[in-house]
């Protein structure tokens, strides 16, 4: 081959790679941008993508907090990182490693549930890698307790920017608001639970605070709870002649949807017990929302049988089921109840709620049932895997 000849196919050979290579690039999956939104329910991550990305080619490893995605075949503008404003997750960041594969890291505040999937391109929209973060199940770091010393978690509900229920009803500017009458109740109950040695109390919040609903669960599960007592106040407007007070515990059906959820996440669950705690296996998930179920039932029921004997018998509702998802009521291995102390939109009811003296007397009530419950503990449940 003559010099000419040599020149010529080694240009033709350069430029025809340089035209395989531009294909090439325009063929594989590009990661443009991070979007998110947010909600105390769950926290969506989707990540905007160029071309359709394959499950296959995604492998994702969960340690310390961190979820990690390592994406073969699939390249990044340029490095990305966003701050979430999210209950769940702090951060997220897009790693270019090499121009066909990326990894992607995503800080956790606490260990989650997860789900990795993809939405084909339709119209404007790309093809998207989807994170969706869930709150369900923290895991606890438990230790065993070096003293039979039981944990009460009180919490005053609502708070901050969440004023609860009001009154005047949608006024902009309440006379009356629910975040102050739980919380007084709340700090009473703590005095008084805070004169049995035997009892440690943990308050949720002790000031005009917003706490989200996943911090106070995971108040709850950090402590290892012996119980859980969540105070309210509510509000009917269509409905003003209903009054008195009530304790609601999580309804069967709700605890059927935690065991239908822990039973995936199961080794992520540790449960406490008396002064034990343990990893909870997939075999023990049924034991443990039937146990937290029935000592819910019996927190419930010494409760209201302490209102009784220090507030009026008639104001006293009894015991109902609590149908709504609240994610407080529903943790295995914690019993938990939520009190209504009254209703804001019966007269009579909203003139009691304000008063000192009404306060002091549910708040008795309350501490005197924890009491009465705490000392039915006596005996420690030992589990061997």
């Amino acid at each position: 081959m003559d010099r000419r000849a040599l020149l010529k196919s080694l240009l033709l050979g350069s430029l025809f790679a340089e035209l395989t290579d531009e294909a090439e690039a325009k063929r594989h999956p590009v990661i443009l941008r991070i979007r998110y939104s947010s909600t105390e329910a769950r926290t969506r991550i989707v990540l905007d993508c160029t071309h359709t990305v394959l499950r296959k080619s995604i492998k994702e490893k969960f340690k310390r907090n961190i979820l990690w995605l390592d994406l073969n075949g699939v390249g990044a503008v340029r490095k990305l990182k966003r701050y979430l404003k999210s209950p769940l997750v702090k951060e997220v960041e897009v790693i270019p490693i090499s121009y066909r594969r990326t990894k992607v890291k995503i800080v956790f505040k606490e260990p989650h549930r997860f789900k990795i999937f993809g939405l084909k391109s339709c119209g404007r929209r790309p093809f998207r890698i989807v994170i969706d973060v869930f709150p369900e199940f923290v895991t606890t770091e438990c230790k065993v307790r070096k003293t039979p010393q039981r944990v009460v978690v009180i919490d005053p509900g609502h708070g901050g920017k969440d004023p609860g229920a009001v009154w005047p009803v949608r006024s902009k500017h309440p006379k009356i608001e629910e975040k102050w009458i739980t919380l007084s109740i709340g700090l009473k109950v703590r005095k008084y639970l805070k004169k049995n040695p035997d009892i440690k109390v943990v308050m949720t919040r002790t000031r005009d605070v917003y706490v989200p609903l996943l911090k106070r669960a995971e108040i709850a599960a950090k402590s290892c709870a012996d119980a859980f007592v969540s105070i309210h106040a509510d509000s009917m407007p269509r409905y003003p002649q209903w009054s008195g007070v009530t304790v609601f515990k999580a309804s069967p059906r709700l605890f059927a949807k935690a065991e239908n959820t822990a039973k995936a996440v199961a080794k992520n669950v540790r449960l406490c017990n008396d002064v034990m705690c343990w990893s909870i296996s997939p075999l023990l998930i049924n034991l443990a929302t039937t146990v937290t179920f029935a000592e819910s039932s019996k927190l419930a029921e010494a409760i209201v049988q302490s209102l009784k004997a220090h507030v009026n018998d008639e104001l006293i509702n009894g015991i109902k089921d609590m149908y709504r998802n609240i994610l407080v009521l529903k943790t295995p291995g914690r019993p938990a109840v939520l009190i209504e102390s009254g209703f804001m939109t019966n007269p009579l009811d909203r003139k009691r709620l304000v008063k000192d003296w009404y306060q002091d007397e549910i708040a008795k009530g309350i501490a005197q049932g924890i009491e009465r419950y705490i000392q039915s503990l006596n005996t420690v449940a030992m589990v061997e895997e």
